[in-house]
């Protein structure tokens, strides 16, 4: 199922319904993830500071990917150049 998510509540909300879905309470999701029932709490209400890598872990636990869509057609060399990090000739 596709979801447009614009904004943290759409995905607190869509990160609610996942575990709802799957009978799940936030004490549980939170043992099996490792992240407490007050941050999932904090994400599924839209909290705009959540950390992403623990968002990332969330969702991972319930099964949901995340897809981007960008407005500009970024071209697969690109996205394999934005991987390696360069030196910054900055100060040489």
């Amino acid at each position: 199922m596709d979801n447009t998510i614009g904004s943290t509540s759409a995905l607190g909300t869509l990160i609610r319904a996942a575990r709802m879905e799957q009978g799940l309470t936030r004490d549980t999701l939170a043992n099996a993830t490792g992240l407490s029932p007050k941050f999932i709490s904090h994400v599924e209400a839209g909290k705009p500071t959540a950390q992403i890598g623990k968002v990332l872990q969330l969702l991972a636990e319930l099964g949901v990917t995340l897809h981007a869509q960008t407005a500009v057609d970024i071209p697969r060399k690109t996205v394999l150049a934005a991987t390696h990090r360069r030196r910054s000739s900055h100060g040489k």
